[in-house]
């Protein structure tokens, strides 16, 4: 077994340099159109976004209009005077109080006892 100290420091495999300088050209071309594209596809999401956000909010306020409700106009009370509220205004106090004690003593038609 050899010894750590003794391991050769190189490493075991070589490349050209022309294969290195092309790996490095077609990777930074690569990145370029990479970085492109998605800036590009960045912009398109943006934008599909701030429409839907547009369109959402054109949608929410026309809504709320259509909800809104109009003005009913309101209904105006006509002050109705019954007849019997017309007889009680027009009777005096003393005539209030003898109605309120008023006593029917029998009505033969209604009696109990049949006899007439």
């Amino acid at each position: 077994m050899k010894e750590f100290q003794n391991i050769d420091k190189r490493m075991p495999y070589t490349e050209r340099e022309d294969y290195v300088e092309q790996l490095i050209s077609q990777t930074t071309e690569r990145t370029i159109s990479l970085s492109k594209r998605r800036t590009t596809t960045l912009r398109k999401y943006r934008i599909t976004a701030i429409a839907a956000a547009v369109t959402a909010l054109l949608v929410i306020a026309g809504l709320s209009v259509v909800n809104t409700p109009a003005e009913q106009p309101v209904a105006q009370s006509q002050e109705v005077v019954s007849p019997i509220d017309e007889f009680l205004n027009s009777i005096s106090d003393e005539e209030a109080q003898l109605l309120a004690s008023y006593t029917i003593e029998t009505v033969p038609e209604y009696s109990l006892d049949n006899t007439y």
